[in-house]
């Protein structure tokens, strides 16, 4: 039987993209005719230790040998986002489809409608592949607070309930998400049975939230907001800030396998493009982390100021670059659009890991 080995890269490169979960060195024992023919085909890069294969190259190996070796380094890569009794692992793609009921957002405010009607879009985005459904009820688009649409508390709760409520009794196998950042809000969604929280300012702005989630089990979705900073370096800033960030959830008594992290795009100080298009192209530093990353492009303003498109017209390049940062390791999917990005994680997991070797 062949024998294959996960090995640690000499080059620094290629140990690098390992640790990301790009890809492996390996080697293998018996170099038989039909494996050769095999390396041929994944595009293998032959090195004087062993052979480089992309994760799709390993995924296809894995099918054709039995290696623990290799079922063990892909699930260490397929990373765990624990929220209650959902399991979400992040290699296929998470798609986290978006129900905003708040009549005041910046993208389609003025198609929140009754709840009947809401729940037919909900039903709509779980046939369509959705994961996740995230409650929103109130705004953060830039400038809300200055111009008067902050919510109370009480208002945000009576806004969001009745959504929980039904939501949890129509469709109890999705998870089901709230995006909030007001602690008495969290408390009321906790005690409804919501399963994840979107926390906008980072879960660290309020004493109460951390001790109040340490005894729970719902998923945390924690956000770097760099609305009011003065960045001078992306990739830095986010990852002191994560780094930070994660150290104090740990430190409160929650889980690591409950996190998952939003690095903020549509958040730069005066909706900085650059910044946003900055923020997305490092997205892949924070796979040091070994969290699931968000990918949160969907209709944002960075399409408006680079493409000059208004909001509805950003669907196709809102996929483009989805697309992009998927392939970079950010593997939720935050989205209005749940049909167009689950077919793109199909078609580019599929794409990876397809190739064609007969023996």
């Amino acid at each position: 039987m062949t024998r294959v080995e996960v090995l640690l890269p000499n080059n620094p490169v290629l140990a690098k993209s390992q640790a990301k979960g790009e890809g492996a060195l390996i080697s293998v024992d018996q170099l038989s005719e039909p494996m050769e023919k095999f390396l041929l085909e994944v595009q293998a890069v032959s090195s004087d230790s062993g052979y480089w294969l992309s994760r799709g190259a390993i995924k296809a190996l894995n099918q054709k040998i039995d290696s623990p070796k290799l079922v063990n380094w892909l699930n260490q890569n397929n990373y765990l986002w624990q929220a209650n009794k959902h399991k979400l692992y992040d290699d296929n793609g998470i798609i986290y489809g978006v129900l905003n009921v708040s009549p005041e957002s910046f993208y389609n405010g003025e198609d929140v409608a009754d709840l009947e009607t809401m729940l037919l879009r909900v039903e709509q985005m779980i046939r369509q592949g959705a994961d996740v459904i995230e409650i929103g009820g109130q705004t953060t688009k830039p400038g809300y607070i200055e111009a008067g649409l902050e919510l109370q508390p009480k208002t945000e709760i009576e806004r969001v309930a009745p959504y929980i409520i039904e939501i949890k009794k129509r469709f109890p196998s999705v998870a089901l998400a709230i995006d909030t950042y007001k602690y008495e809000v969290m408390v009321e969604a906790v005690n409804l049975g919501i399963d994840i929280i979107n926390d906008v300012n980072g879960f660290t702005d309020d004493n109460r939230k951390l001790s109040f989630l340490a005894g729970k089990s719902v998923g945390l979705l924690t956000m770097w907001n760099p609305r009011a900073d003065n960045v001078k370096s992306v990739v830095s800033e986010m990852g002191e800030w994560f780094e930070e960030n994660l150290k104090i959830m740990r430190c409160a008594g929650i889980d690591e396998s409950r996190i998952a992290l939003d690095p903020g795009i549509g958040y730069a100080k005066n909706s900085d493009m650059n910044q946003d298009l900055a923020m997305m192209n490092s997205i892949d530093h924070l796979q040091r982390f070994k969290r699931p990353v968000m990918t949160a492009v969907s209709n944002k303003g960075w399409a408006k100021f680079l493409l000059n498109l208004p909001k509805n017209e950003r669907a196709d390049v809102s996929l483009v670059a989805a697309t992009e940062m998927f392939n970079r390791g950010a593997r939720i999917l935050r989205v209005h659009d749940v049909q167009s990005a689950k077919q793109m994680t199909t078609v580019v997991r599929k794409m990876a890991g397809s190739f064609w070797v007969k023996e």
